[in-house]
């Protein structure tokens, strides 16, 4: 029993700081949309919408070669799984990707 509430209270734990990162993540991607910096995910996701009509599964903001990115990963109707990655400043479609 110990054993079990010990573990629960890891995942607690984990799940919270997970939580608080998430969370320091979007204010941080909100400001640099506040600022200009980037476009905001909404306007990257009508850019996707042009190209795409699969699902998106995931979205990451990352820093790649000194600038900012957004790497979409979407499931389209044959099952497979495509990255998409845009410049976060301009919108533009850098690249496309089969994952495996």
């Amino acid at each position: 029993m110990k054993i079990k509430l010990n573990f629960i209270s890891v995942v607690l734990l984990f799940s919270l700081f997970s939580l608080n990162i998430f969370a320091d993540d979007h204010n941080d991607a909100q400001k640099l949309v506040k600022s200009g910096e980037i476009l905001s995910l909404e306007i990257i996701l009508k850019e996707l919408r042009k190209t795409s009509q699969g699902r998106v599964i995931e979205v990451e903001l990352e820093r790649k070669n000194s600038q900012l990115v957004y790497e979409i990963e979407v499931l389209n109707v044959q099952g497979e799984v495509l990255e998409y990655v845009f410049a976060a400043k301009t919108g533009k479609l850098i690249s496309k990707d089969i994952e495996n």
